[in-house]
């Protein structure tokens, strides 16, 4: 009697054991190849979507800068508001709707323009401002293309 407890025992067990194997089997039949599966991220595992008012400046070519306030509102639309640094300097103002792409860059479109805008979002309440191309605008003073939450 012991033996059969022993038996099955060992059956029950080597079952248990080789059911919640981590293996994958790949290919055909003939060539099977066991590989051990991985954890993958699909897709982006968190985001940051901004919120509230953020501040900054863009370059100018014949004054000092444009001061550039975004206004980002929870039903997706944002109001820009920008004014350029100059005596007698403009102040325009723009609606649009922004969306957080993977990789927490943050796209706003403008009706009737045609290009877009990108900003990075970064953790600490910034955005720095993209290029066309996604990619972060080199300037050498620094002062440029980043927004603070006000």
């Amino acid at each position: 009697m012991k033996i059969w407890y022993f038996v099955s025992l060992s059956l029950i067990i080597g079952i248990g054991f080789s059911s919640c194997s981590p293996q994958v089997t790949q290919g055909n039949n003939s060539s099977k190849k066991y590989v051990k599966e991985e954890f993958r991220a699909r897709g982006p595992l968190f985001w940051v979507a901004p919120s509230g008012l953020y501040k900054g400046a863009v370059p100018c070519q014949d004054c000092a800068g444009i001061e550039v306030t975004l206004n980002f509102k929870k039903d997706y639309s944002v109001e820009k508001t920008m004014r350029y640094i100059k005596t007698g300097g403009k102040t325009i103002k723009s609606k649009g709707t922004w969306v957080v792409q993977a990789g927490n860059i943050v796209q706003i479109d403008y009706p009737g323009n045609v290009s877009k805008e990108f900003y990075k979002a970064q953790a600490g309440a910034h955005l720095l401002k993209l290029n066309a191309k996604q990619e972060i605008e080199k300037n050498p003073t620094g002062q440029f293309n980043v927004f603070n939450k006000y």
